[in-house]
């Protein structure tokens, strides 16, 4: 008889997965050993939920996570923690781990077989071409499958086609901690904003969903078609399509546009010869596809501001006939000719505007091309399925620069019955992207009622202002009447922080330990220079300064051993913490 989390079905309640209580219940009895070594004696109900979370930050937060959990393992506090959870470059880190069922026992070799990855390329651009080749098939292609396989690829090394349900075995026994990985909903996010509890979602090995409205399906089908409840068509999600989806906001929409522009680039390179072959005879299809990497660069000028002159000087040269002006020659000229008067959002409507008028004219030429028989040579026609299938990816990929489409998948509640609130089930997708762009740190997933954290230990890995997340979670809590410990006592320089800060509350509410990254007692009077030598939008580092940031993350936790000790001694002596469901 299959798991009831590998049956195909959709829940409402506001319970924690039977998976995830199991699984908890199972790591209490770890917990507890934990803090007997550590001489820390405590009753079995009075078992403290420790919760670390690791921020979001790319690559730099991915390999400071790793930093942060060895040096937890080292002095013995890893055992004690209930819970991880990440956003981001954080759960790029952990979705790699929680690949091997015994992690947490076997760190101090991972951690060497991670490092010697990410100091060595293994990226086959061949690998990244045939995911987006079969992942532009589907409907609800976005450029969060893009986003996986070219630029979250190339970062971790690793192409993971496991999916996040097979990281079970690895949360249930004990061994580790639970997982939890954040991401917002894009739409929610822009009507409502981070503070709005429906914006969040969360993935665990078990299910999938939104977190403050209790509606979730088990994570096998994530991403599956689903209708009233019922599963229609299963669809796989990958972890490298996760991590795409967890880590979606590394840089600004203008550093994004230009990593999307020069992959396609490459990508084409890669078919060269058999492209300017294919385009030779089809000239119509080269002045499509001409038109759509032009509208790329358009699409690049209205947001970074730059000067699009050049930009239409090709394009008009292009869409440019002798048949008269078509219309997407005339909309062109408009656009050019109303350019300065408009605001960056109105240059990027416009931008789509063309690329419509475009495919509504030229899309004969922008589908999947033909030759008359025998016109190819033997050696060249197994190619050609090849070459279009590229140009394909080319075409869809620019369709959602234009449209700004991340994360689009299946909506497991459309039309499910007894959903509430209502708007849920309205639509036919959902559209997912990185909590980072609403609260670096997922504070609203582990501040949920039923997980019961009495200690928050949050690393924090993010640029700029290191308070900035836990100051939007206290934001978040007071708008949703959530307990919280007051921050506002302390003083926090976000240009000299030091390395730890304790909030503490009444019983109602969770201590929360908070540790930036850089600060001035790991890297005194260079926290600036930290910063800028490991900036968020960095496919890799030297190995050297690899090690340099590894040590920097395990120095925040060897340098406040005492203060993590003594915290949890002193929630384990009050009252404060909760019975464990059972």
């Amino acid at each position: 008889m299959a798991a009831k989390d590998e049956v195909p079905w959709v829940r409402q309640s506001q319970e924690l997965s039977e998976g995830e209580i199991k699984a908890t219940h199972k790591r209490r009895g770890k917990v507890l050993m934990c803090l007997e070594t550590l001489g820390i004696r405590c009753e079995q109900n009075k078992v403290p939920n420790i919760v670390v979370l690791g921020s979001g930050g790319g690559l730099r937060a991915m390999i400071a996570m790793l930093g942060t959990l060895v040096e937890l393992k080292k002095q013995n506090f890893l055992d004690a923690v209930t819970y991880l959870c990440g956003v981001s470059g954080s759960t790029w880190c952990m979705s790699l781990l929680y690949g091997n069922r015994k992690w947490s026992e076997k760190l101090m070799s991972l951690e060497e077989e991670l490092c010697e990855s990410l100091s060595n390329s293994s990226w086959h651009i061949g690998k990244a071409e045939e995911s987006l080749e079969e992942s532009t098939r589907d409907e609800h292609y976005s450029l969060t499958d893009f986003w996986a396989a070219c630029f979250v690829y190339q970062i971790v090394q690793q192409f993971d086609e496991n999916e996040l349900a097979d990281h079970k075995e690895a949360s249930e026994t004990g061994i580790n901690p639970y997982p939890i990985y954040a991401a917002v909903d894009k739409e929610k996010l822009s009507e409502k904003g981070g503070n709005f509890p429906g914006t969040w979602f969360e993935f665990t090995p078990h299910e999938a969903g939104y977190t403050a409205l209790g509606a979730f399906v088990s994570t096998r089908y994530f991403g599956s078609e689903f209708e009233k409840g019922k599963l229609k068509k299963k669809k796989k999600k990958h972890i490298c399509y996760m991590q795409g989806l967890w880590g979606s906001a590394l840089g600004s929409m203008e550093e994004n546009i230009k990593f999307i522009r020069d992959s396609l680039a490459s990508l084409m390179q890669l078919r060269g010869s058999i492209l300017s072959f294919a385009f030779d005879r089809n000239p119509d299809t080269f002045m499509a596809y001409q038109s759509v990497l032009l509208l790329l660069d358009l699409q690049l000028c209205a947001v970074s501001g730059s000067d699009p002159k050049e930009v239409f000087e090709k394009l008009m040269s292009v869409l440019s006939g002798d048949e008269g002006q078509s219309e997407s020659m005339k909309l062109c000229i408009a656009i050019r000719n109303s350019w300065a008067k408009k605001t960056r959002e109105e240059r990027m409507a416009s931008c789509a505007e063309l690329g419509k008028q475009i495919e509504k004219e030229f899309g004969v030429h922008l589908g999947k091309g033909s030759f008359p028989e025998g016109e190819l040579p033997p050696s060249q026609a197994i190619f050609l399925g090849s070459v279009w299938d590229v140009l394909r990816v080319v075409y869809k990929t620019v369709q959602c620069v234009l449209s700004w489409k991340w994360g689009t998948i299946h909506n497991f509640l459309y039309k499910c019955p007894n959903i509430k609130p209502s708007y849920l089930v309205e639509n036919e997708t959902i559209s997912l992207i990185d909590a980072g762009l609403a609260i670096n740190s997922a504070y609203p997933l582990v501040l949920r009622a039923q997980r019961q954290a009495d200690l928050i230990i949050s690393f924090d890995f993010s640029s700029g202002d290191p308070f900035e997340t836990i100051k939007k979670t206290a934001s978040y809590c007071r708008e949703n009447r959530i307990p919280f410990p007051d921050i506002e006592d302390q003083k926090m320089d976000e240009n000299n922080p030091s390395d730890c800060y304790i909030f503490r509350g009444d019983k109602s509410c969770p201590t929360v330990m908070h540790f930036p990254l850089f600060n001035n007692v790991n890297c005194s009077g260079k926290v600036e220079d930290y910063r800028k030598q490991f900036s968020t939008f960095q496919m890799s580092f030297p190995g050297e300064a690899i090690k340099d940031l590894l040590k920097k993350a395990q120095l925040n936790v060897s340098n406040n051993r005492v203060k993590i000790q003594n915290e949890i001694m002193r929630l384990v002596l009050s009252s404060r913490t909760k019975k464990l469901q059972k």
